[in-house]
């Protein structure tokens, strides 16, 4: 159910507009766990209200609503809170929703004993803010958005602290997000060994800490964004993970400050996933600051968005869409995170290497993805994917290869810290 869609229904006193969204994102938070839990539902307006059916009363998100008392409604670019309640009259509901879907669906999914409704109404005004829209749907370009004079490094913290209430929602629901995920995981497990103590760079909502923390002995986790530290901190107590991952608010620059959290202040592998450093105005000044807390024949694993990507500018070209070949020729490029515009700084992967040395020397190169398409056109493929399935295992063949692994939407880079930098060897900032 995709709530793009749109649905004509009959318009009465009190309902939203004759066109509505087919769905509502309803955001709950967990009865147990605390953190937050979000569900595509259906539902009808009436007077002001939403009204929504569970299919069963056992459902999660049904149960948060009701233990909460109160959730956060979200369609397109809108976010509101409301109030929650038992709604008795469930067959007036039906009869809303078989107007609005027709009774086929009513039937198939809400004609059951144990189906209950509830009324959600509003508490707050409509507010675009937070808005969550695709990464390459950035309204605002980079002359307007410096004219707005913000600080850049406060602007990246809050634009993901807006996203971190939906960012395992929205990456979890993207399939070639997740499939990047797991391949980088599988690169950096290659290095790990049991007794790591591992460096996280830009962890957000920990999804990856959590999974590698089964394979080392621990994990600092760090990022920029104190919302989404605040969530992992959240899930490490739900999950009793103290221990095993510990969560630091840090900006990547300043990665120095973590050593006391490190034996003897040091890593001996770390890693920053998924385009983390794309959003660091100052990277020159980085790769100095990691060397100081990596180990000795220590690694830096990472993935980097780049400037071209080959089978963007190949589908784009095949759809007619000429202008959007190169998107990431104007650097920086905004990107929308959390629903706020920001600037992202995409490099060539020789050009990104160039600012490691003579620091780091590259041992590996990997294209993420090399074949498939971008994240954002993650819909198309998967319209096609039960025909195109066999170009997941052709990507992963091929990723490491020249030039394959030179233009990917991201480069995932595995850096082997050079013990004997030249002693005068400062980066340009």
């Amino acid at each position: 159910m995709a709530d793009e869609t749109l649905v004509q229904g009959r318009r009465e006193e009190g309902d939203l507009p004759r066109f509505e969204p087919a769905t509502l994102k309803l955001i709950t938070t967990g009865r147990t766990t605390g953190l937050p839990h979000i569900a595509i539902v259906r539902f009808v307006s009436l007077k002001g209200a939403y009204l929504v059916i569970g299919g069963s009363r056992k459902s999660d998100w049904f149960l948060n609503a009701l233990a909460g008392g109160s959730v956060k409604v979200r369609m397109g670019d809108s976010v509101q809170g409301a109030t929650c309640e038992e709604f008795a009259d469930i067959e007036t509901v039906r009869r809303l929703f078989s107007k609005k879907y027709g009774a086929r669906i009513v039937r198939d999914w809400y004609s059951g004993e144990q189906s209950s409704a509830l009324k959600l109404t509003p508490t707050t005004a409509l507010s675009r803010r937070g808005g969550i829209r695709g990464e390459g749907e950035a309204k605002l370009d980079f002359k307007t958005w410096k004219a707005e004079g913000l600080d850049y490094r406060a602007a990246v913290a809050e634009a993901f602290d807006s996203a971190s209430e939906e960012y395992d929602f929205t990456i979890g629901g993207n399939f070639i997000n997740v499939w990047i995920r797991e391949r980088s995981i599988e690169e950096l497990l290659r290095l790990t060994r049991r007794d790591d103590v591992l460096l996280e760079i830009g962890c957000g909502t920990g999804t990856e800490a959590i999974r590698i923390s089964r394979h080392v002995k621990e994990i600092v986790a760090t990022d920029i964004s104190p919302s989404m530290i605040a969530l992992l901190r959240r899930k490490v107590e739900a999950r009793r993970l103290a221990g095993k991952v510990r969560p630091l608010q840090v900006r990547a620059v300043d990665v120095r400050r973590v050593s006391g959290y490190l034996p003897g202040g040091r890593a001996r592998v770390v890693y920053s996933f998924n385009g983390a450093l794309n959003c660091e105005l100052e990277l020159r000044r980085f790769p100095r600051e990691l060397w100081e807390i990596t180990e000795p024949e220590g690694y830096f694993v990472c993935s980097v968005r780049n400037k071209f990507c080959l089978e963007e500018s190949l589908i784009q070209g095949a759809l007619l869409r000429f202008r959007s070949m190169t998107p990431r020729k104007r650097q920086p490029k905004m990107v929308s995170v959390g629903g706020m515009d920001i600037p992202a700084y995409y490099y060539h992967p020789w050009e990104f290497a160039a600012m490691f040395k003579p620091y780091f020397e590259v041992e590996r190169e990997v294209a993420l993805p090399a074949i498939l398409p971008p994240p954002y056109l993650n819909d198309l493929y998967v319209k096609l994917r039960s025909r195109l399935k066999f170009l997941e295992h052709a990507d992963t063949t091929v990723a490491a290869t020249f030039p394959f692994n030179k233009f990917g939407d991201q480069t995932l880079f595995v850096f082997k810290r050079n013990d004997s930098p030249p002693q005068d060897a400062v980066l340009a900032r």
